[in-house]
């Protein structure tokens, strides 16, 4: 009986281990303009990236995604500013936006000017 006993708390928390097992984050590079964000109740990074192209994250399109980063002052510096950013999506939970995708950066850099097209042939 109390190796029974035993064996169904075992089982019962090796299954609790595996709920709280999460897949790797996945990491990526987007492209766009990093903004200065606030949400009520402070639900927010702070930063977002409003991104150049549409992206999909957990099955929904999105235009810009909240960011996290340890330096604050390089984020200060390229405020409003065109930058490309490296970092594993993550996930927020708040009261009142419930779960949101996050990026957490790696790295940011200010992002190459986009080369001009024209529409004319030349001679």
């Amino acid at each position: 009986m109390r190796t029974a006993r035993l064996r169904i708390c075992f089982a019962l928390g090796i299954f609790c281990l595996c709920l709280h097992a999460q897949l790797p984050a996945q990491e990526m590079t987007v492209t766009g303009t990093l903004n200065r964000v606030m949400a009520i109740g402070a639900e927010s990074t702070g930063w977002a990236i409003q991104l150049d192209s549409a992206i999909t994250v957990d099955g929904k399109q999105i235009e810009s995604i909240q960011v996290t980063y340890q330096n604050t002052d390089k984020l200060g510096k390229l405020a409003d500013k065109r930058v490309t950013a490296l970092g594993k999506l993550s996930h927020r939970e708040g009261v009142e936006t419930g779960s949101q995708p996050v990026l957490v950066l790696s790295a940011i850099r200010k992002a190459r000017v986009r080369a001009k097209t024209t529409g004319g042939s030349t001679p």
